[in-house]
């Protein structure tokens, strides 16, 4: 480390103002958010709720380093997740001057649904089903296609990273290029990719942290997308890619070198009936270690 003060630290390692404006933008982009995620929001509510009256002057300090290169660099500050950002800074500024944050309680924000609203959502979880039966020869209207990919957006990501990325396969040629064991004719894939870069910034990519939290959020993304694949009337598969089929097509696609695919999606109007299928019981899943004994 160099004699320029240290101004911030990063999945434990310390950065100056210079080391931090030479950042690209999705790795000061995913700094900015875990940053944001594990120096205030993760501490906050045990914070207020331990809450003295006293100010403690480092309280989210990192954050707001990194924010305000973000707006030096001349980053998007309109975004909803810099607006999240902007949201817990103001918070954590309040408690660096001693001044209890006004947090409003779940129950405002989040009301239990309706009967009628509960037997949409119980319809559509145990009604969708992946489609292999083949597709029809009927193109995604835009519209649809985009509410599919927000469908994934608003999915959970571990630490706020926002790493995964999409890539859309039209082409019967494109398609060539990803591995499938069901027919992708007439489909559109959605190949669920993450970017390296926010991770490794953060040191999530170590083996004794949590690297996997990449793969299991791309899964979360496809899961919200086939479900809302299915209530437009649409169908979907989940395809896995082992690391083999992931390289060929990284390298044959041309994606950037901090990208990995981690699986794709396969959309379409089916030709077909399928036959969803069942499950165990419940009671079947859950592990009782005084039943084990």
């Amino acid at each position: 480390m160099s004699e320029e003060k240290v101004i911030a630290r990063i999945g434990g390692e310390e950065y100056t103002e210079d080391q931090l404006r030479e950042l690209d933008e999705v790795t000061l982009r995913g700094a900015l958010h875990e940053r944001t995620h594990h120096g205030i929001e993760v501490p906050i509510y045990p914070t207020i709720e331990r809450w003295k009256g006293e100010a403690i002057p480092s309280f989210g300090r990192d954050a707001e380093v990194i924010y305000n290169i973000w707006k030096e660099k001349g980053g998007n500050t309109e975004d909803e997740d810099i607006k999240w950002v902007e949201r817990y800074l103001e918070y954590a500024k309040q408690i660096r001057q001693g001044i209890k944050p006004e947090i409003p309680e779940y129950s405002e924000v989040q009301k239990p649904y309706s009967e009628e609203e509960l037997k949409v959502i119980w319809k559509l979880l145990k009604e969708r089903k992946s489609s292999r039966a083949g597709w029809l020869k009927k193109e995604i209207p835009e519209d649809l296609l985009l509410q599919i990919l927000e469908a994934g957006r608003a999915a959970p990501i571990g630490c706020n990273l926002d790493e995964v990325r999409y890539v859309i396969l039209r082409t019967e040629e494109e398609k060539k290029l990803i591995w499938s064991d069901v027919s992708t004719e007439n489909a559109t894939i959605i190949v669920l990719c993450y970017d390296k870069r926010p991770s490794h910034i953060v040191k999530q990519d170590l083996p004794d942290r949590v690297p996997h939290n990449r793969g299991f959020d791309a899964a979360a993304a496809a899961d919200h997308m086939g479900l809302i694949a299915h209530a437009l009337g649409l169908s979907s598969v989940w395809l896995s890619d082992s690391p083999g089929h992931a390289k060929e097509f990284k390298e044959a696609y041309g994606l950037p070198e901090s990208f990995e695919v981690a699986l794709h999606l396969a959309v379409g109007y089916p030709a077909a009936g399928s036959i969803k299928s069942g499950r165990v019981p419940v009671e079947y899943m859950i592990y009782d270690r005084q039943k084990a004994k």
